[in-house]
């Protein structure tokens, strides 16, 4: 065991864990990072395809691209599951060492490995939220990537009078229903309770993210001036100061920093 390892795993077991994860550990799982060249946002305008209103002009004005990026969308939310590393960290929030965990991704996917207090601060395709009515309604992956695939035939097939009229419907009042994510411009979801959270753990366990996005990179920061420890896992560089780096994937490191801490904690 690396001496990084054997700190992290010490400073886990004691418990009090807040958990921070970003792109790398979804990208890991199947679905490809945003940012990254290659990403979604290198391939299409984030400022047309990442805003709610640019999204709704482009229904209208160039269906065809749109229906492009949604296809591109469904292509990586359809073929997306829960990875070691996602198994890993709910095994140590069942041990009690992790108190919760704040992501950035919007795939669902810590959920679906069973972590059960995740604070997803940009929001969820896994939810619906009505435009008219304001509910939300959780759906399954299938659901999304199925209406996903009903809106793109409807792009690439037929005249399409407004975006709302390929939205799925809301189950509580039939208005049109779109996803649950914080697009560019939209406020972060529960961020204020992710700052809370920073303040009172132990430690913070940064986990695939960059560190530049903000403000879920204040975090870290955060935690370290409250008097928390902080460690971080990635796998190419990241921007988070740190008390203790571990170079490695996600997949690869979270399941032997569990394995580690469990046994000390034992």
């Amino acid at each position: 065991m690396s001496a990084g390892l054997h700190e992290a795993a010490r400073l886990v077991s004691g418990g009090g864990v807040l958990v921070l994860t970003g792109a790398g550990m979804s990208e890991e799982a199947g679905i490809p990072t945003f940012r990254d060249p290659g990403g979604l946002w290198d391939r299409f305008d984030p400022s047309e395809f990442g805003t709610w209103q640019g999204l709704a002009g482009l229904a209208t004005r160039r269906p065809d691209d749109l229906a492009e990026f949604l296809a591109a969308l469904r292509r990586a939310l359809a073929g997306a599951r829960p990875g070691p590393g996602h198994v890993a960290l709910a095994r140590l929030e069942e041990a009690g060492l992790v108190e919760a965990v704040v992501t950035q991704n919007v795939d669902g996917l810590h959920q679906e490995a069973r972590s059960r207090r995740v604070i997803e601060i940009h929001g969820s395709f896994l939810r619906h939220r009505c435009l008219r009515c304001g509910r939300t309604d959780t759906v399954t992956r299938d659901e999304v990537c199925e209406g996903l695939e009903r809106a793109v035939v409807g792009l690439r097939q037929a005249f399409v009078p407004s975006f709302e009229s390929i939205l799925p419907r809301c189950s509580w009042c039939g208005g049109p229903a779109r996803p649950d994510f914080v697009a560019f411009g939209e406020t972060l979801r529960d961020f204020e309770e992710a700052e809370r959270l920073a303040t009172e753990c132990r430690v913070l366990l940064a986990v695939g993210t960059s560190g530049e996005v903000f403000p879920a990179a204040s975090l870290p920061e955060t935690a370290r001036s409250a008097g928390a420890r902080v460690v971080v896992i990635a796998a190419g560089p990241t921007a988070v100061a740190a008390d203790v780096v571990i170079q490695g994937k996600a997949g690869e490191v979270l399941p032997r920093l569990a394995e580690a801490s469990l046994a000390a904690k034992d």
